[in-house]
């Protein structure tokens, strides 16, 4: 208990990102890896593994950046910090893991507080007045703006796609009324960062998400299937494919297992 005490303080993120739900879901995240690590430990190796494969096909190595590196679980920040001159861990919630790599690799690891969205802070202040139909826009014209640390040579997105316009909008007193709106902005915050990736034409990209999100009974049987991320943005197939048991029996129901189909994508230059 004191322990966890401790990482809370030395977690530091904005003001405003608790009234989001952001430090929240930080720490829910960290809550349950320690109640079913065995069942993630196979997703967070492929995680980690599919990062230093990518990172094969860079002919520069100066500048890796980490979008979404939260508690560096399925990041490989050691590796990284040698085969890079300065690596850039970027979240809203800078967790007491990444503080103490960038302690570990000085000079080479540095955290930022930085927003994928670019829309976050202007959402907080008006999370209040905002009517349903105005909050995907905001999303939709935000710009996070250039890389944190100049333009890099590897940038990952790791495993944040799916919940940079979720998890806000469901603490929006909008969100109360209109049930379909954490999911529209979802879509539009996703193909916005997207964008935003393709936009690094320099870089090798790692792009590593929940592609699709599926309920399997306790015989494996599966009883309901989201539609998959390259159908919702016209993707290719994904270079490789695994399934993260994310919320085994009884994490999220007694009756059946939540488990992600986890996609990667990796576009960009080869050594």
């Amino acid at each position: 208990m004191f322990a966890a005490l401790l990482r809370r303080l030395r977690t530091d993120s904005p003001r405003w990102a608790r009234n989001l739900g952001l430090v929240r879901e930080h720490f829910a995240i960290a809550t349950r890896h320690a109640r079913v690590r065995a069942e993630w430990a196979p997703h967070l190796r492929a995680s980690r593994e599919a990062i230093l494969a990518a990172a094969v096909r860079c002919a520069r190595r100066e500048r890796a950046l980490v979008i979404g590196a939260g508690d560096c679980l399925d990041v490989p920040v050691a590796e990284l910090a040698e085969q890079f001159a300065q690596v850039t861990l970027a979240d809203i919630v800078v967790s007491a893991t990444a503080k103490d790599f960038a302690k570990r690799f000085p000079g080479r690891v540095r955290c930022v507080q930085w927003d994928a969205t670019g829309a976050l802070a202007r959402l907080a202040v008006l999370r209040d007045a905002l009517a349903a139909p105005d909050v995907p826009k905001l999303f939709a014209e935000a710009d996070p703006g250039p890389p944190p640390g100049g333009e890099p040579d590897f940038v990952v997105s790791a495993n944040c796609l799916s919940q940079l316009g979720l998890v806000p909008a469901h603490s929006l007193p909008a969100a109360e009324k209109d049930k379909g709106l954490p999911d529209r902005c979802a879509k539009v915050a996703a193909r916005r960062h997207l964008d935003w990736l393709a936009e690094r034409r320099t870089a090798v990209r790692v792009l590593l998400v929940d592609a699709a999100r599926l309920d399997l009974a306790p015989d494996g049987v599966t009883i309901q299937k989201t539609e998959t991320l390259y159908t919702r943005f016209g993707l290719r197939p994904p270079d490789r494919t695994w399934r993260w048991n994310l919320a085994p029996i009884p994490e999220w129901s007694a009756d059946f297992h939540r488990v992600h189909d986890v996609g990667v994508w990796i576009d960009g230059p080869l050594a």
